[in-house]
């Protein structure tokens, strides 16, 4: 659709979020609640209903709805060891009246260097090489220990250094099934995390990276 290209356009929407963590502890604290966490996930659901002219084509706007679904938790699983986990699915009532600005965009970092540690990066792909206008699912887990590889040598046991093993799964209509996997060293010089990800279509060998990603925030 010519629509999904850039264009000199006037767009209007509307978004709405709900964000729910069921269970959730709180202490008051000085008269004020202060949240304590729970054992359940957090859920968060996002809906828009955006609205599209393009001048070239029609005086008339074009409507569409989108519909997002997140789920996430942190949680700890020992001294030092916790598990982070994200999954999420979307799509639109109606795709036809979309522009490139509205498809879903994905967190793609191929920057060899980042300055955040994000929970639901995709370490290898280009910018917006994964963007769909299509139904999509997707996943990411980081599980993070003391000791799990190199650790385990004499001259990293005694380190602050955790270890990461990460994993990232993006399904849609374009990219069926886009796997990325990972190991990492994180807390070098406190600040720091290096790692290596090797990413899959349908389970086949794409592409191999490096990261380093200081933590500045």
């Amino acid at each position: 659709n010519i629509i999904n290209f850039v264009a000199d356009q006037k767009h209007l929407e509307f978004v709405t979020n709900v964000t729910f963590t069921p269970y959730q502890k709180y202490r008051i604290y000085g008269g004020n609640k202060v949240p304590q966490g729970s054992e359940w996930p957090t859920f968060k659901f996002t809906w828009k209903h955006g609205a599209n002219k393009v001048p070239a084509l029609s005086s008339e706007y074009r409507h569409f709805d989108m519909f997002r679904l997140e789920i996430s938790q942190r949680r700890e699983t020992g001294a030092f060891s916790e598990l982070r986990w994200r999954v999420g699915t979307g799509g639109f009532a109606n795709n036809r009246n979309l522009s490139y600005f509205d498809f879903f965009h994905f967190n793609s970092q191929p920057i060899r260097l980042l300055i955040d540690d994000y929970d639901d990066a995709f370490m290898l792909p280009a910018f917006y090489s994964l963007s769909t206008p299509e139904f999509y699912g997707e996943a990411h887990m980081k599980y993070t220990t003391p000791y799990l590889l190199l650790k385990l040598l004499p001259g990293l046991s005694n380190t602050l250094i955790r270890e990461n093993l990460s994993f990232s799964y993006l399904g849609s209509r374009f990219h069926k099934n886009y796997s990325e996997i990972g190991y990492s060293l994180s807390e070098i010089f406190f600040l720091g995390e290096a790692g290596v990800f090797v990413g899959f279509d349908d389970l086949k060998y794409k592409s191999f990276g490096v990261k380093i990603t200081l933590r500045l925030n």
